[in-house]
């Protein structure tokens, strides 16, 4: 279980009413309009390499969302026509205050929402397509039991699509201790570890992509730690450069016998 779990969902939960609602946008973050969780949506696909056409009439879910995620950057799509007969789930535990407070995801004929623990999914077994589980794993409080219920959803020969951020190799002696430091994300694993977990559910399991910090989060720089409103967290920032990276999976339920 995550030493910090429930102190990571508050400061979620903050991190999203101070950009949403208070209007406090940090040095880094800031306000993403509709047509930005499109774009968001369609980098995450071409990351996963995935294509629009491979989208079609399935039932897709979006495995800790947020407060809209690849669910409305898909419903999007949908709306456009790119993507055509599919339904869409949006799963997150803080999914009432999102539905409340920022108003971004609103259930229609292809969207359903769910305020759900991913280690506890209210949907019944083999009923979906496609789980996209975009920097969510290192989130929760145990990990390997949102791998078991989205094993457990999935359809046989269903795909289940996790990224995250995994540790560099050369420090896997102190992935353990990151997490004292990095209170928002209660666990820290290297690539290989990620692996052996997925494999222990999931037979085919392997990685798509790769990207650095350096890529993902292009104001995580040195210069940034001065123009900080908090430096210490500036300076968490820059350090991630060095100790994080983010990884793309693709697990294909598949029998054992």
């Amino acid at each position: 279980m995550a030493l910090n779990w429930k102190t990571a969902q508050i400061n979620e939960k903050k991190f999203w009413e101070d950009i949403y609602i208070k209007n406090k946008n940090d040095e880094v973050y800031e306000k993403t309009k509709s047509d930005g969780w499109k774009g968001f949506a369609e980098e995450i696909l071409k990351r996963n390499k995935i294509e629009l056409v491979d989208l079609h009439n399935k039932t897709i879910v979006d495995l800790g969302c947020g407060p809209a995620g690849m669910a409305m950057g898909l419903d999007l799509l949908i709306k456009k026509k790119k993507i055509k007969n599919s339904n869409i789930i949006a799963i997150d535990p803080l999914m009432d205050f999102f539905k409340k407070e920022i108003k971004f995801l609103k259930e229609n004929k292809n969207l359903k929402l769910l305020s759900n623990q991913g280690e506890s999914i209210n949907l019944q077994d083999n009923s979906v397509d496609i789980i996209f589980c975009t920097n969510v794993l290192d989130h929760c409080e145990n990990p390997n039991l949102v791998i078991d219920e989205c094993f457990r959803i999935l359809k046989p020969s269903g795909i289940f699509l996790p990224s995250t951020h995994v540790v560099y190799n050369y420090l896997d002696f102190v992935s353990s201790y990151i997490k004292y430091f990095d209170q928002n994300h209660p666990h820290h694993l290297t690539e290989v570890k990620m692996k052996k977990i997925l494999f222990s559910k999931f037979t085919s399991t392997k990685t798509v992509n790769r990207f650095s910090m350096a890529i993902d989060q292009r104001k995580f720089t040195f210069l940034n730690i001065f123009k900080s409103k908090d430096i210490f967290r500036g300076f968490k920032r820059y350090m991630s450069n060095f100790v994080l990276y983010t990884c793309y999976f693709k697990c294909v339920k598949k029998s054992r016998f």
